[in-house]
């Protein structure tokens, strides 16, 4: 996609310059993190913030309905892909 191919230009123009990358908020499906990896290479690590529903609705101005909505949303989108990286042992959980 689009994003990968953005991601994976900014990345090779600054590989002589870094250690590695920290990269916030992708991949956020699993057919993300296989393109990722087919297109880019295989992560060394993976930090997943983990914190409750209510800590999150908590810090959020908006509608407690809506944040919900996109909670659930959320959970469903990254379940597999954290079980993924879990099952690869690149997944550290921060809560």
């Amino acid at each position: 996609g689009i994003v990968l191919e953005l991601l994976k230009e900014a990345m090779v123009s600054k590989l002589g310059d870094t250690k590695g990358f920290l990269i916030d908020g992708y991949p956020q499906e699993l057919k993300d993190a296989e393109e990722f990896e087919s297109k880019i290479g295989e992560p060394k690590l993976v930090l997943c913030l983990d914190c409750s529903a209510e800590t999150v609705n908590s810090q959020n101005s908006e509608n407690t309905e809506t944040t919900e909505d996109r909670i659930e949303s959320y959970y469903q989108a990254s379940n597999p892909l954290i079980a993924y990286y879990e099952s690869k042992t690149q997944l550290c959980k921060v809560n």
